[in-house]
């Protein structure tokens, strides 16, 4: 059942789908409260037990610039419950944050949700604000323990370098620390969480930063699979 319900979301996804960051911590940016993309409908229900999903971000998670229900973890939840999946997220995305700070919230932001499934996607603003690589690595894998320890089901999400990682070998040494942390700790890891989007203005706010809500919503048809994929079954 699960399986079916994963292939409904990935065609879905592959219908809907087809700015850089700056140098500081993601700025702000005019609220716009543009429709969402539509969510996929699958009349389809799953046996998965009610799961509360906590996304600990920066403000891509939060929704910067958009209204709230258009947020990432808000736009990622109404996919999976039109697709049969009972699931509650908890939106713990903070603008300008690094790994550093969720690491350093993770007991108000995490363990006092009581979640069953932990998102991490943090370290954009380390690479922005120049932190490095080593110490964002530090703070991730101390997150992922954390979420592991008290018994989480782990998610790895990386935005994905926007330069050119042959041009920047810190940009490809941040790139490396997600893929090494998967394996390290066996956790399911989603890479580059804007591919799709980056280079098309029309889906960025006019700080060519944060996405539309249209953008957002393309976001969440790939983000809703991958959770859908990792969700326990039975």
């Amino acid at each position: 059942m699960l399986k079916k319900v994963v292939c409904a979301l990935v065609m879905f996804s592959l219908v809907a789908c087809g700015g850089p960051e700056a140098n500081e911590p993601l700025v702000e940016a005019e609220v716009v409260a543009s429709p969402a993309t539509k969510s996929p409908k699958v009349d389809v229900q799953t046996e998965v037990e009610t799961f509360t999903v906590v996304m600990l971000g920066d403000s891509l998670t939060a929704g910067f610039g958009l209204a709230a229900e258009f947020a990432l973890p808000e736009q990622t939840e109404t996919r999976l419950r039109e697709a049969g999946f009972d699931v509650t997220f908890i939106n713990a995305g903070v603008s300008g944050d690094t790994t550093g700070g969720g690491l350093a919230r993770y007991d108000w932001s995490v363990a006092s949700a009581n979640p069953e499934m932990l998102i991490v996607a943090l370290g954009a603003n380390d690479y922005l604000q120049g932190q490095t690589p080593e110490q964002a690595h530090e703070n991730l894998s101390a997150i992922i323990k954390r979420g592991l320890d008290d018994g989480l089901v782990v998610l790895l999400v990386s935005v994905g370098a926007r330069s050119d990682e042959i041009d920047d070998p810190r940009a490809a040494a941040f790139a490396e620390i997600y893929p090494a942390l998967a394996s390290e700790f066996g956790v399911p890891h989603l890479q580059g969480m804007l591919s799709d989007i980056r280079s098309n203005t029309d889906l960025l706010l006019p700080d060519w930063l944060h996405p539309t809500a249209e953008g957002i919503g393309l976001v969440a048809d790939r983000l809703s699979v991958f959770v859908a994929e990792n969700l326990p079954q039975g």
